[in-house]
């Protein structure tokens, strides 16, 4: 095999080295995963990595998925960015193109420093991959997923979750991949075949992929450059070559496609044929065209066919294996070893550079979140507008005098990927307080018993009669120190909606959960977008003339009854408390469930999503602290008066 090859050639490249050469892994990614403290210390040759690729490769085919399909589902509600750095360029374009492909969705490869500079959007997920993600541009990325500018995110890494979610924030979702059969160095290798393999599996259930790798074709010496040529669907391998080589020196590499080629850089090409080496890719689909470019070129030029019989995408694994060898090969060739070469000091400084204040974060707050809710781009007039409505309503909100607070729960009170836990300690003590000081507390929730059975458990007796609960989104209003009935039974309204879905069954890719007052629908399997689901459903009760409303939740959709409302809860609050209430929630909009609550009052105010109405729904903050956090922030902003409670220092602008 050609690993074995380069085992034989590498005792008498390492000769060539110095014997005490400083090596690091800094101008790569951050793919290398080493499990011991020594393994730190001692970087093994590349002809090692190459030598356990096919036990990476067979760990692959055998590992568990589903967590990593989960999340890639998620992210197929809609747009996504895929963030690679260094080698896990590669993965990130091959991910995008997947999405696409699969999820029908528009989708992006992007580095670190591109995702900081992408403008908000209403709605586009983002998948981070970084085996450690220790760098600074992972953290720093990790920071936009806690600012919670990207929805769904996930992080593809080899790391302990429980390491990560500090920097990440708790709903994004940290995928740990297998360990790795043997660590990468100075490039990716192992980490590289394995989450393509691992891709691949999530989005291709069905697909068949070879036992082992196939073994690598001999590679003549490269030319000083190389030019890769690659069909649109292969791009993702001729990222991989490019880093390769660039990386280790050992090539100037240009990425191109078969037919921009030929619109001007083959005049360039032509004057310096004699020093370059062209790599012209293809599978069954881009054959003919690659042929017929490799056919075309001068008898002179250094041509290479990388063709494969098999098709995209099983085709993108045997040629991976294919660009990894090369790089082995060619380091040899060179005389060094491409898993540990000679980093410079400034290549070390380079790698290290703090972030800090050099990148500017993009604006997440009020404002922002209004426009992006009209749906009318960037604006300067609709801008000014927005503007100065945040600052009436902030000045109304400062005299304003509140009896009574209402609150959605899953997003609001607790983290949504927690919604099964108790929300913070800090925000729990904070609610306490404010029903100890005789503020009036409603919580308006699609949740049914749990709710309930869980504010219980935190709140202390004594002050379950301030509490009011708007339990199925406000179908069952009733106060905490009030028993629960049965509220599973089935009514005739939730059979009708459970009948009428029944010809949305989606070969068993949806759960239903019917109760009397709301039935839930989730997506259990697939990439179904949570938006378009909720579309599907409200066409087919409307088309079975069963009268309802479908909401979207962060996590499901719920179908209720059309006179149910949260805002309802909020009425009964402010009867009880004698004054006005603020509400709060995460989904205000249109769609949401928490859209009614959050529309029904001048203030109100939103943790996440805004409507685009200038009067009411504010998203009060600069972006750096959404969710629960933000939350928490409000409450404590909240002073006892003799009037009232008042809202201190919360502004959209």
């Amino acid at each position: 095999m050609a690993g074995s090859r380069v085992s034989r050639a590498w005792a008498e490249a390492a000769g060539r080295e110095r014997s005490n050469v400083e090596t690091d892994n800094s101008a790569s990614d951050d793919s290398s995963v080493l499990p011991t403290r020594d393994a730190f210390k001692v970087k093994l040759p590349y002809a090692t990595e190459l030598d356990a690729l096919n036990d990476t490769y067979a760990q692959a085919l055998k590992a568990g998925v589903d967590g990593l399909m989960r999340a890639l589902a998620e992210l197929g509600r809609g747009p996504a960015v895929f963030v690679g750095s260094g080698g896990t360029m590669a993965l990130a374009v091959l991910a995008g193109r997947l999405h696409e492909c699969f999820a029908r969705a528009p989708a992006r490869a992007c580095t670190s420093l591109e995702l900081l500079d992408l403008p908000q959007l209403e709605r586009r997920g983002a998948m981070l991959i970084s085996s450690s993600a220790k760098h600074p541009d992972a953290r720093r990325a990790l920071g936009e997923f806690r600012r919670g500018r990207f929805d769904p995110a996930v992080l593809a890494t080899h790391r302990p979750a429980r390491d990560l979610e500090p920097l990440a924030g708790p709903d994004t979702e940290i995928i740990q991949l297998p360990a790795l059969a043997r660590p990468d160095g100075f490039l990716a290798t192992g980490s590289i075949i394995q989450i393509a393999v691992l891709l691949l599996r999530c989005y291709l259930k069905d697909l068949v992929l070879p036992p082992r790798l196939a073994v690598a074709p001999q590679e003549p010496p490269l030319r000083e450059e190389v030019l890769v040529l690659a069909a649109p669907a292969l791009m993702s391998v001729a990222v991989d070559l490019e880093v390769r080589l660039v990386e280790s020196g050992l090539a100037a590499v240009q990425v191109t496609d078969h037919r921009n080629f030929a619109h001007g850089r083959h005049t360039g090409f032509a004057r310096r044929s004699h020093r370059v080496s062209v790599i012209v890719l293809s599978d069954p689909d881009s054959a003919a065209l690659a042929d017929g470019t490799a056919q075309a070129l001068p008898a002179q030029a250094d041509v290479r066919r990388w063709h494969v019989e098999a098709p995209w995408p099983r085709a993108v694994i045997e040629l991976l294996n294919r660009s990894i060898h090369l790089a082995g090969a060619a380091g040899v060739a060179a005389g060094i070893d491409v898993a540990r070469p000679a980093v410079p000091a400034f290549g070390r400084r380079l790698y290290r550079l703090a972030l800090g204040g050099r990148v500017p974060a993009q604006a997440a707050g009020g404002v922002e979140r209004k426009m992006l809710a009209l749906g009318a781009g960037e604006d300067g007039e609709t801008r000014d507008l927005y503007t100065a409505a945040a600052a009436e309503w902030a000045a109304a909100l400062a005299d304003a005098r509140f009896a009574g607070l209402v609150l959605d729960y899953d997003g609001t009170v607790c983290w949504t990927s927690r919604r099964f836990e108790l929300p913070d300690l800090a925000v729990r003590t904070a609610l306490q307080g404010l029903l100890e000081r005789g503020m009036m507390l409603g919580i308006a929730s699609g949740r049914g018993t749990s709710l309930h059975r869980d504010l219980r458990r935190w709140l202390p007796a004594g002050l379950w009669p301030g509490v009011i609960l708007g339990l199925y989104n406000g179908a069952v209003p009733l106060r905490l120190d009030e028993k629960l009935g049965d509220l599973r039974a089935p009514s005739a309204w939730s059979e009708a909606v459970s009948e009428a879905l029944t010809e949305l069954s989606l070969r068993g890719r949806l759960a239903v959960e019917a109760r009397g007052t709301q039935v839930s629908i989730s997506v259990s399997e697939g990439r179904l977008h949570h938006g378009r689901l909720r579309e599907m459903v409200g066409e087919r009760l409307a088309d079975a003339d069963v009268a309802a409303q479908v909401l979207a939740s962060g996590h499901s959709v719920d179908v209720l009854q059309a006179a149910t409302s949260k805002a309802l809860i909020a009425q009964m609050v402010q009867r009880q408390a004698g004054g006005a209430v603020l509400a709060v929630g995460d989904q205000g909009q249109i769609g949401g469930n928490d859209h009614a609550l959050l529309a029904h009052a001048r203030f109100t105010l939103t943790v996440d999503r805004c409507s685009a109405d200038p009067s009411r729904c504010w998203f009060a903050g600069d972006g750096q602290k959404i969710g629960p956090e933000l939350l928490l922030r409000h409450l404590k902003a909240l002073r006892r008066l003799r009037d009232g409670f008042a809202l201190r220092g919360v502004t959209p602008l």
